[in-house]
């Protein structure tokens, strides 16, 4: 496919006649064609047909595919490495929570059990609660998340969590939990750091 392919359809039509987003889309799909040629990708871009003001890419080969993975993965190298870097940290330490992963350019940490996010609190340098205390009880959780946010500002050098918590769901069957979110790359960076000067402990 060439450049004209996709300037004959508003040069056809007049500018001026299409829809703002009709245009948007063939404007959008142009800057990518000529971005994916210059980078010598394969890939056929074109404002939607089946959905007008979208950009259809089309199929692409093994080849093109496995090139443009490649290109993204640099674009975020230092996400990734983040992230792995705080997934050897959690192993380290055997803290039961998902592996962290990067999106929309952050990392996830995804839903932390209560006694998982009461352990990564004693890690963080943070106060640890009377053993006998039950954590999933309402007051009990929300005094966690307090500590937790308080140790991992501290541990991260400003940084912040917004922690929600989930109680038990009896119909889901499902124990109770705090959804994280995601972080920044450099914040996970500092918490993988904090992790890693910590000695090793038992869960």
């Amino acid at each position: 496919m060439n450049a004209t392919t996709i300037t004959s359809l508003t040069d056809r039509l007049g500018s001026r006649t299409l829809p703002e987003d009709h245009l948007a889309a063939a404007t959008a799909s142009l800057d990518l064609h000529h971005a994916c040629a210059a980078a010598g990708l394969n890939l056929s871009v074109l404002p939607g047909v089946e959905h007008p003001g979208q950009v259809d890419l089309g199929s692409v080969g093994p080849e093109t595919a496995v090139a443009l993975t490649r290109m993204i993965r640099r674009t975020i190298k230092d996400a990734l490495r983040a992230s792995e870097r705080l997934r050897a940290a959690i192993c380290t330490h055997e803290l039961d929570m998902p592996e962290p992963y990067v999106h929309r350019g952050q990392i996830v940490l995804g839903e932390i059990p209560l006694t998982t996010a009461d352990r990564l609190v004693g890690l963080l340098g943070g106060p640890q609660p009377d053993p006998d205390v039950e954590l999933s009880y309402w007051p009990e959780a929300q005094l966690l998340i307090k500590r937790l946010c308080q140790a991992f500002k501290q541990a991260t050098h400003g940084g912040f969590l917004d922690p929600q918590f989930h109680p038990d769901c009896l119909r889901c069957q499902s124990d109770a939990a705090l959804a994280c979110g995601s972080i920044p790359v450099m914040t996970a960076r500092r918490l993988a750091r904090a992790l890693e000067r910590q000695p090793r402990t038992a869960a």
